[in-house]
């Protein structure tokens, strides 16, 4: 299992009070959000995986207040890490990389947005995955909740107060696929589940592996990273010898006024601009990984059935009987 990982990267023998795997999330002023995104993340939500099995590494990046205790002190696996306004950088990779040294995980899971939410099998699929192939890379897709792109149904009124009522109506905590009823695609799974990436909000590697990349690219310096993800995910698909898309799992990025959902169209045209030049000048192009080592690999749980062809999913309306 996971010990012929470490082996296999020469970390040596895992101790037996070492997690298998350490989750990473990100966050910058989401209260309301991250208590949602925790939930999504603990058993028994999370399906086949022991608390004893992995921690939750929360980094508040520069957040003016520190998140209350009552949201994020609600497990022992739990563990928050804050650093102060004056010390964040506008790059969430930084924390990342910090989070990431202090990790006990064989293995990471990475969420840079701690705004996004997950569906039950995320963990215990991935490390199902992950562990056919210690050198590998499993990368999770993402949704918008709400009716349409968010950057689309904010214009429209689309704001966290109706995203709570949708999610309070879906009884989301009871079964987790009813996610995929309420969300719509975004430019990472409007083709389903077959089509090019170019980044992943939720993805995991063994640490080792992490290490031998490098970590994300700290130099980047636009607001919210910029490409300082899509950097990170070319490089990791171009070092792992195997990408795995997971199958009929995901992630569900709730409204928050963001570096991207938060902009109207024109805004967020005129910020890929700066992202784009921003990332050429640090390390070019930053071409799509192309399908050659990818395999989809899961399940099709039946609230996730509209999702496994390109063109064929309609916007949702709503919460959807399942």
């Amino acid at each position: 299992m996971f010990k012929n990982i470490v082996r296999s990267l020469g970390r040596g023998k895992r101790q037996s009070t070492a997690p298998r795997l350490s989750v990473i999330v990100v966050c910058y002023k989401m209260e309301k959000q991250i208590g949602n995104t925790l939930r999504s993340l603990l058993p028994p939500y999370q399906q086949k995986i022991k608390k004893s099995e992995y921690e939750i590494l929360i980094v508040d990046n520069g957040s003016p207040e520190p998140l209350a205790e009552e949201t994020w002190k609600i497990a022992s696996n739990v563990h928050y890490i804050r650093i102060p306004p004056g010390e964040a950088s506008p790059n969430p990779g930084v924390s990342i990389n910090r989070a990431a040294r202090q990790a006990r995980g064989e293995a990471l899971a990475i969420m840079i947005d701690g705004a996004r939410m997950v569906t039950p099998g995320v963990l215990s699929w991935g490390l199902r995955l992950l562990e056919m192939n210690p050198r590998s890379l499993v990368e999770v897709r993402s949704w918008h909740l709400g009716p349409k792109f968010q950057s689309e149904s904010i214009l429209e009124g689309y704001n966290h107060e109706v995203e709570a009522a949708m999610l309070l109506e879906s009884r989301w905590w009871e079964n987790g696929y009813r996610l995929f009823t309420i969300s719509a695609s975004n430019t990472l799974t409007e083709d389903g589940f077959g089509g090019r990436a170019m980044e992943s909000n939720c993805l995991l590697i063994a640490k080792g592996v992490f290490d031998e990349i490098g970590g994300y690219n700290e130099r980047y310096k636009q607001a919210g990273g910029g490409l300082v993800n899509h950097d990170f995910y070319a490089r990791a698909v171009g070092t792992a010898e195997q990408v795995f898309t997971l199958l009929g799992e995901g992630t569900f990025h709730q409204v928050h006024g963001g570096a991207a959902t938060g902009l109207t169209r024109a805004q967020l045209d005129e910020a890929l601009k700066g992202w784009w030049e921003e990332s050429r000048s640090l390390r070019g192009d930053l071409r799509p990984p192309g399908r050659e080592k990818f395999i989809i690999a899961g399940h099709i749980p039946p609230e996730c059935r509209r999702w496994l062809q390109a063109g064929v999913a309609e916007p949702a309306t709503g919460n959807q009987p399942t």
